[in-house]
Formats: structure tokens, sequence, C-alpha cells
């Protein structure tokens, strides 16, 4: 993934203007009363609902991962920081009695950290709002109103605002080392499928959107699902330069505005191609960001559907146009988060590696009830090896990419606590007996990884379209 380059002026303006935003020591009161009026204008009758009707019975509190780390990582205790900020600000009760109904807003930089540690130490993966007897949904409070408080008062991880705002201007575009792994990418494809790549056609059946990151972090599921749609014949193409870094990232440090920017952007570059379907890798936040939230911030139903890539294999194998070499592999599969819970796909999965491997099982827990990675929401940034690897990439020290000390001694706090939150899942896996782990999600790729090496797990993680791409008939 690692192509060593040299700091251009581009990215040492991304930096600076960054670090200008960013700062993890101190607290500065009239910039965390503006966040909190900020993310309080967004609430709507949902959110209301999370807020107000939770009776803390800590049913949720078995299913969140950083629970097992401590009890205080529970979904209720996490989210009720947001209903004392909720409270005291829009409820009477509250603001007359204060202390007494736990309403109160923070007042220090001790209560700032707190907010931050809850906001990552929540992986939003849903689990909570499954489990829960009323339908509340802790996660999107947390990454919601903690999270859009805590970053615009200035306590992002400097690596996920750097992301954020290298996909909004289009940066990667412009840095020498991200465009050699898409180029190499694109030219092993080519080499694969033994004929010229059919790059930004007009009108086509499926448009396979393959983000920087897709580029980046599973180059063989990419050539992968280049190889499945072009021999099941099927009318396609994808985009000669990447529209967007992993669509919208500024959604995981709370800049919801920002990020609705970024899909209004996103589909005005897809728009232009008159796709039929829009066909992703990547099973993380995208797929439910492009699939649910286009619609909503678009105000209209965009003009292409969205699929992820295993719902158009399904479609595919029914309708006889992918034909595979069933093997005897055991391989099971994990259901990322945003992709099952958030985003429904549960059953195409199976079906597919059903028809890939005798040998295919289902997890003890899976679908719905699946064991979160622990890495998501940002958790997964925030280690040394990607701090490491993205300071390669962008030609800086990693030293680069952390605002001091604070925020390093943060980032080895989360990984130790997520080598903690991860064994549940590997322990999941070990009781399937795979060898192979099948999933679609960056994340959860790298996650599930680190866990098994970390625990003495033998098995290899794939992607779903490398597993497929390499069993065709």
């Amino acid at each position: 993934m690692v192509a060593e380059a040299a700091p251009g002026p581009d990215v040492r303006k991304l930096l600076e203007e960054i670090k200008r935003n960013i700062s993890w020591e101190g607290f500065q009161a009239d910039r965390v009363e503006k966040t909190i009026q900020e993310a309080l204008a967004t609430l709507d009758s949902v959110k209301l609902h999370f807020l107000e009707n939770c009776v803390g019975c800590a049913a949720c509190a078995p299913s969140c991962p950083y629970y097992y780390v401590s009890e205080k990582y529970g979904p209720v205790e996490k989210a009720e920081l947001a209903r004392n900020i909720y409270r005291k600000e829009a409820t009477i009760l509250g603001k007359l009695l204060g202390p007494l109904l736990n309403a109160k807003k923070p007042k220090s930089e001790k209560d700032l950290d707190t907010i931050v540690e809850a906001v990552y130490r929540c992986t939003n993966c849903g689990a909570c709002y499954v489990s829960c007897p009323f339908g509340i949904d802790s996660g999107a409070i947390i990454k919601s109103i903690l999270a859009s408080i805590a970053t615009k008062s200035g306590r992002a991880p400097t690596l996920i605002a750097v992301f954020d705002v290298i996909e909004r201007e289009k940066l990667f575009l412009k840095i020498p080392s991200f465009m050699y792994i898409w180029n190499e990418v694109m030219k092993k494809a080519e080499q694969a499928l033994g004929k010229p790549l059919p790059f930004d056609k007009k009108g086509a059946e499926y448009f396979l959107l393959v983000n920087m990151a897709d580029a980046m972090f599973y180059p063989d599921a990419v050539i992968g699902a280049m190889r499945v749609l072009d021999r099941a014949g099927v009318d396609w193409t994808l985009p000669s330069k990447p529209f967007a870094f992993r669509p919208p990232i500024a959604a995981v440090i709370g800049l919801f505005k920002q990020a609705r920017e970024m899909l209004k952007m996103l589909n005005a570059d897809i728009s232009k191609y008159e796709p039929k379907n829009v066909v992703l890798l990547d099973g993380g936040f995208v797929y439910p960001w492009l699939r649910f939230q286009m619609p909503k911030v678009l105000g209209r139903r965009p003009s292409y559907r969205v699929l992820h890539i295993v719902e158009l294999f399904e479609k595919l194998i029914k309708e006889g146009k992918l034909k595979l070499n069933q093997t005897d592999d055991k391989v099971t599969w994990h259901d990322p988060c945003q992709l099952a819970r958030r985003g429904g796909v549960t059953e195409e999965p199976n079906f597919v590696l059903s028809a890939a491997s005798k040998g295919f099982r289902k997890l003890p827990h899976h679908g719905a009830e699946s064991y979160c990675c622990g890495g998501g929401g940002g958790i997964g940034c925030m280690n040394m090896e990607m701090l490491e690897q993205m300071g390669k990439l962008l030609g800086v020290s990693s030293k680069d990419l952390v605002a001091g000390e604070k925020e390093l001694e943060f980032i080895q706090k989360t990984a130790e606590h997520w080598t903690i939150a991860v064994k549940r899942k590997i322990d999941d896996i070990k009781k399937s007996g795979a060898d192979i782990v099948v999933t679609a999600c960056p994340v959860c790729m790298h996650s599930i990884a680190g866990g098994a090496q970390l625990y003495g797990l033998k098995t290899q993680v794939r992607h779903i379209a490398a597993y497929i791409g390499e069993r065709l008939q």
C-alpha cells in the first residue's frame, strides 16, 4: 500500500491548516459553547426519542465491544454525556434543578476529555440499537452530538481530519504517491483482464465506484470485482480517476454539514455518466451514507440505484451469469456492522459464499447479531501502524500527524483498549473453525487480521470481491 513520497506544498499547506484548528490541550469555553448550540440545533424527532426515552436499563451493555474494556464504556454511560448537555440546555427542569437531574455542560478540560474518550470508544456499530427494548440508538447520539462537540472544540484525531480535507478538496489527485497507487492498481487490473478497462462510459448498467481507499487497502478486491463483471458479460464502467477518498470521511468525526456537501459533489460526479446502478466495494459507513442518506441530502432519489458488490454477486449467480468453481474452503463471513445492522445486507453474503465453497459456515454470531470488530468509528485509524503508513504516503513524519503528546497518549490508549474489544470477535471466529474470513470493509479486514495475529489465530482475511474473483469458471 505504501509508496514513499516527499511532502509537496499541498501537503504542507494541508497540515498547517489542520493544526490551526486542532487543539488537544486546554478548554476554550466560548468555542465549546458554540459547538453545543450547533449540535443541539441538528436535533430532530428521532434524535429526541433517543435522548428522552432511554430508561437506563443497560440491556444494551453486553452488545458493545468496549463494554468489555470497562463498564464505563457501556452505551448508556457514553450517551448519558449527551443527555446531560441536552437536559441542561433544552429542558426547563434541567435549567432549574441542574445537578439534581444530572443536567450539566462541559466546564473544564477534563469534561471535554471525557466526551472525546466516549466518542472514540464507540464504533457506531448499531448493536446497542438492535438490543434495546425501546429502540434507542445510543451510537447515533454519541457519534452525532458528542462527536460534533469534540471535533468542533478542536479534539479531532489529526489523521482523520487530514483524510477529510484530502477528500473534500480532492487533494488525492495532487499527491503523487496516491495517484501512483491508483495507476498501479489500474495497470494490474488491465493485465488481469487482458484488455483495456472500460473507463468513463456513459449510460452503463453498472458503475463500479472505486474510491481511493479501495485501491489503497484492498487492490486485489478492485481487480477481483472487475474480473467478475467482465466474465459475467454485463455492461459496466468505472472512473478513470477517483472521485473521493472514502466518502464521506467528514461523517466519522461528526462534521455532518461537510459530509452532506461531499455527497452532493460525489453525486454530481457520478451523474455525469448516467449509470443505472452504482456498485460499491466498501461495506463500511460508505454504504449506508450513499444508499440511505444520499436521497435525504439531495431531497430526491438519485438517478441511479446503489448496490454493494455482494448484492450484485448474488443477482448475477441467480441469473446464471456468474458461475463459480466450488471449493471445500473452511470459509466464513464477517458482517460489517454498517452493511448488515445498518444496511440490511445479511443473507446475500451467505448465498454467495455457499455457492463458492461447500465448507462455508456461519459465525456463531452473525447477521444483525454479529459481533463488532471494534475498529469502526475512526478507532481503526488510531494506532501507530496507520500513522506511519500514512506519513510515508504523505512524505512526512508520523509525528506530523499527531497534535502533541496528549493526542499521542490518547492514540496509544485507544489502541490498547482495541486489543480487548477485538477479542470477542476473534473468539467467535475460532469457534467457527474457519480458515478464511471473508468480509467487505477495510477497517474490519485490518481489525480482524490484527486481532487474529494478536491472539494466535491462523486465518486469512479476504475481501469478498477478491475471494470470488479467484473462483470464476
